[in-house]
């Protein structure tokens, strides 16, 4: 019953699509006149002439090299000379009585500069070692051999991460350090899942 239902509509959808193609009109040919094609414009085609070949000019010889001379012998100082220097005055050194200018004081060492999670560097460290134990700890309970190729990477990676981080908190690199011991327990928190 249901499959002559069907049918049914399928064939009245088919009717109505087929009669929207339907006109009631038959159009009829129209006549156009034929298109007259204009005649091609004549051509002048100039023949391409090759380019001359062009003529390089020598290039004159270049001087030659200078010839190292060794340099003129200084004179002997005579007698006359020696008396001048003799003579002549020392130039002026400048006198102690003066004051120096004030010299400024050299400035402040820079501290290192710290988030508001890393204000101190004790209890930074000691937070991020906390970090890192917990990393270790979810690590530990892992079963290496029973983890797939891609979950073995994670852990691997991990352990990495936290083997960086201990590495970076001797450096004084707290916020570096923080970020890599908090990957490193992302990682085992999902291999824990």
């Amino acid at each position: 019953m249901r499959k002559t239902a069907a049918l049914v509509i399928v064939a009245l959808a088919g009717g109505i699509v087929t009669s929207a193609c339907v006109t009631t009109r038959a159009q009829t040919p129209t006549q156009r006149p034929a298109l007259e094609v204009p005649p091609v414009p004549p051509r002048v085609i100039e023949p391409v002439l090759p380019p001359e070949p062009t003529t390089i000019e020598p290039i004159p010889e270049l001087p030659s090299a200078p010839s190292t001379t060794p340099p003129r012998p200084r004179p002997n100082p005579t007698r006359e000379t020696a008396r001048e220097t003799k003579d002549a005055k020392p130039p002026e050194t400048p006198s102690t009585e003066t004051n120096p200018p004030p010299v400024a004081p050299p400035p402040q060492p820079v501290a290192p500069l710290r988030t508001g999670r890393t204000a101190d560097g004790a209890k930074a460290e000691q937070q991020i070692r906390d970090i890192i134990g917990r990393a270790n700890a979810l690590l530990g309970k892992v079963d290496y051999r029973k983890l797939t190729p891609e979950r073995r990477k994670a852990y691997d990676e991990a352990k990495q991460f936290a083997a960086l981080a201990e590495a970076a908190i001797k450096d004084a690199k707290f916020d570096y350090a923080w970020e890599l011991a908090d990957k490193a327990e992302t990682l085992a928190k999902e291999l824990q899942g």
